[in-house]
């Protein structure tokens, strides 16, 4: 047992590096306290083969991302395979685009040069069809094929006179009538000819449908190989107008085979499509359309490879898609309409994904994987790719997966995946583990002094002082609830030191003082704590009920802590008990309600255990005992509770009243020995308001386990009411030493004889047990 003096309950200035002011500390250049992470991190990025992507694990608020992103950058710059991604219109297939991969920068150039060039494309066959030599020999062609048209249907003419006939070219066809002396027929001139003669003309009739067919069949040729011809000349006078053009392209990206396909592709439909102009103007935009290109990823201002943080990696956003226009009520896409997702523009380089962002996204997770074993790049929308709506749609073409996925989340998330997903252990074989705290040793507050210089350099704050410094040490402390260990929870230190610079320049200093720092906790701590003060002040009226003074039999104040998400506090709870004469054991009043944990209904069967053991050696405990948390109407989780349950039981059974002027927190093992228990620094304060409130008078105190001491990073009012003797901190190591404490008896041990001393609280519980016990065993005797 050791009552707490001030000293210690404070740092001791030795650990402190001497400095007066954070501008004579040089800003840490990396992350502090990282060993293991960074030596893991850098095996994971420099391996090549397959599965050796990255899964970082560690708490919220300990530099996770912020860790990821800046070693991914430093790697990024030894990567030079990263590249632009376009997609083209595929002329061999409608619902298909063409995928193509250029060095950084030049698919941006690609793009500009294409939507000149087609202007200049439109232009020359403009200009060409509109020339004076181009409509010279289409009016050759023309001449050429009408006398070949008049030379047949001239013979035709002949012949049909010679059969009795004239002939005659309209729209629909070649018509003929009888004719005589030069003359037509008309139908009523041929009725009266004789029948023989009638007989002559009706079988020349059939020679001359034979000619007719003949002739159509020479016109149709002739047609077809004019129709050619023409086609020809305008192939021609394309091909002459965007030929060199063409060549200019081709010359400029020789580098590319795939390119320069295309760009043959693109020529030979163009010279194919010139024949159907129509209109120039539609012709116009269809050569622009064509030619354009989608730059889906344009790396032209990376210097090093990309590394892409999505923060909202929703399933297009992560994969891209295909969107669609609507057109007088029917939707249309083509590969303009393709848009690249984050994996795209991390190709070559890191993408950087929160596990719980990917978890909570339909597909996304599934999605991830069969992309990362594929090794490709597949754009097809979420209906599309899963069956959900079956439709004939554009399907972009595939590109080679070449990045790392490094994925931040909590342990929880990392053991969840690792123990029902088998895809994860292949794909993630590397992990990243991110403590929470670090050692508080000389060296290690030397590197916390030089982050603190760099979140003043990179927020251009004032600097630090040196008690500002230390009062920072101090709360990192706190944060880790450990003297010896100094929170990684470092985006927590860097709002309290932005936030201590804000009331450090409300006040026109130039420097961050102490005062600073404890008035932006103090202020941070007011912005959260209604529901604490809602609490507080039904303990100021007593409508929770806790006594501060005086003396109560079986009952005693109990420690908890209430988390609410962005504070957590501590407040005092009555624990009560009562014995009475029976066999029913011990009856946890929370237990028999549902109201308790499993953790805490385990802790109520470990003090059954101690109490057996330490009273029922020679005689079964024939006693009922009851015990409840009042005014507690939620479940009570935890162990911190079992010292208090079972001081208030050994009070009720000796009939021996516990001062209420002290808390207790501690959990028990069935040995009696206090174990350590969390939530020490919320648990002290939580009763210590109250008494404050009350009247300190130097009776009040709070017995905690001896394991503890290490936690206690205590307020500063605190420390001076402990320092004059207003308010007590015990830590005690069994039961024996809290009972002293709290019932101002010995506890008692057991002597030769097996028997406590007289006097004492062990003696007092085991001879009313006994008592009890020889009470019932002659009850039962004389039935």
């Amino acid at each position: 047992m050791k009552k707490l003096s001030y000293k210690d309950l404070t740092l001791k200035n030795s650990i402190f590096p001497r400095v007066n002011s954070s501008k004579n500390i040089n800003p840490c250049e990396t992350f502090i306290g990282r060993e293991d992470a960074f030596k893991a991190m850098q095996f994971g990025l420099s391996m090549k083969q397959k599965g050796y992507n990255i899964f970082i694990v560690g708490p919220s608020g300990t530099g996770r991302k912020s860790f990821a992103i800046s070693f991914a950058k430093k790697f990024s710059k030894k990567k030079k395979n990263y590249h632009d991604l376009v997609y083209t219109i595929d002329l061999d297939e409608a619902y298909a685009a063409k995928a193509i991969i250029l060095p950084p920068g030049e698919g941006k150039k690609l793009k500009e040069k294409l939507e000149n060039i087609s202007e200049d494309i439109f232009k020359n066959i403009q200009k060409t069809f509109e020339s004076e030599e181009y409509e010279e020999k289409k009016k050759e062609l023309e001449m050429e094929y009408e006398e070949k048209k008049e030379k047949i249907l001239s013979e035709l003419s002949k012949k049909a006179v010679r059969l009795g006939f004239v002939v005659k070219l309209t729209p629909t066809g070649i018509v003929y009538a009888p004719q005589m002396d030069g003359k037509p027929l008309a139908p009523e001139q041929f009725e009266q000819l004789p029948e023989d003669i009638k007989r002559n003309y009706e079988e020349n009739a059939k020679k001359l449908d034979h000619l007719i067919s003949g002739v159509l069949y020479q016109l149709r040729k002739i047609d077809m190989e004019y129709r050619e011809k023409f086609n020809d000349l305008d192939k021609y006078a394309t091909l002459f107008s965007i030929d060199s053009l063409f060549e200019e392209l081709k010359e400029e990206f020789k580098y590319s085979e795939k390119l320069l396909n295309h760009f043959e592709k693109l020529k030979s439909h163009i010279v194919k499509q010139s024949v159907k102009v129509k209109n120039f103007e539609e012709w116009k935009v269809y050569i622009k359309h064509i030619l354009t290109v989608n730059l889906i990823v344009d790396n032209s201002n990376l210097s090093s490879a990309p590394v892409v943080f999505e923060n909202n990696p929703t399933y297009p956003n992560l994969f891209g898609k295909v969107e669609y226009i609507s057109k007088s009520g029917v939707l249309y896409t083509d590969f303009s309409m393709i848009r690249s997702g984050a994996i795209h523009r991390a190709n070559g380089g890191y993408l950087i994904l929160n596990a719980e962002d990917i978890l909570k996204f339909p597909y996304v997770w599934d999605k991830l994987k069969k992309t990362l074993i594929s090794k490709k790049i597949t754009i097809e929308n979420i209906d599309s790719a899963y069956g959900i709506n079956p439709t004939i749609t554009l399907k972009p073409e595939p590109v080679d997966l070449d990045l790392k996925v490094i994925i931040i989340g909590t342990p929880e998330l990392y053991y969840i995946l690792y123990e029902y997903d088998e895809d994860f252990k292949k794909l993630f074989k590397v992990k990243v583990e991110f403590d929470w705290e670090m050692n508080a040793t000389k060296e290690n507050i030397k590197q916390y002094y030089s982050f603190i210089s760099s979140v003043v350099k990179n927020n251009e704050l004032n600097p630090l002082n040196s008690k500002a410094l230390k009062r920072v040490v101090w709360y990192s402390m706190r944060l880790s609830e450990n003297k010896d260990k100094l929170s990684m929870k470092m985006g927590e230190i860097s709002s309290l030191i932005i936030e201590s610079d804000y009331y450090s320049k409300l006040r026109d200093a130039d420097t961050i003082t102490e005062e600073d720092i404890l008035n932006a906790i103090k202020n941070r701590e007011n912005r959260v704590r209604l529901i604490m003060d809602k609490y507080d002040e039904a303990l100021k009226k007593y409508e929770i009920m806790i006594e501060t003074q005086g003396k109560v039999v079986g009952q005693i104040n109990g420690l908890t802590v209430s988390h609410f998400g962005d504070f957590s506090f501590g407040m005092p709870v009555k624990i009560t008990a009562k014995a009475y004469v029976g066999n029913t054991g011990i009856i946890d009043i929370q237990r028999e309600s549902d109201l308790s944990g499993n953790i805490h209904s385990k802790a109520v069967l470990t003090l059954m255990g101690y109490l057996g053991c330490k009273y029922a050696t020679e005689f079964p405990l024939s006693l009922g005992i009851s015990i409840s948390f009042e005014q507690v109407y939620g479940v009570v989780e935890g162990d911190s509770a079992s010292l208090a349950e079972t001081i208030a039981i050994i009070s009720a059974i000796s009939n021996i009243p516990i001062k209420q002027s002290i808390a207790v927190t501690g959990s028990i093992n069935q040995h009696g020995v206090v174990q350590p228990i969390g939530g020490a620094i919320e648990k002290i304060e939580g009763f210590y308001r109250l008494c404050k409130h009350r009247g300190l008078d130097g009776t009040h105190g709070v017995i905690i386990p001896e394991a503890n001491i290490k936690n206690l990073i205590l307020k500063d009012e605190i420390l001076e009411d402990v320092k004059k003797g207003l308010f007590n901190i015990w830590a005690v190591s069994n039961v024996d030493e809290a009972i002293k404490i709290l019932m101002d008896k010995p506890a008692g041990k057991l002597n030769e004889k097996g028997r406590y001393p007289k006097g004492s609280v062990n003696y007092y519980v085991s001879e009313k047990l006994r008592k009890i016990h020889e009470h019932l065993e002659g009850k039962k005797s004389r039935r």
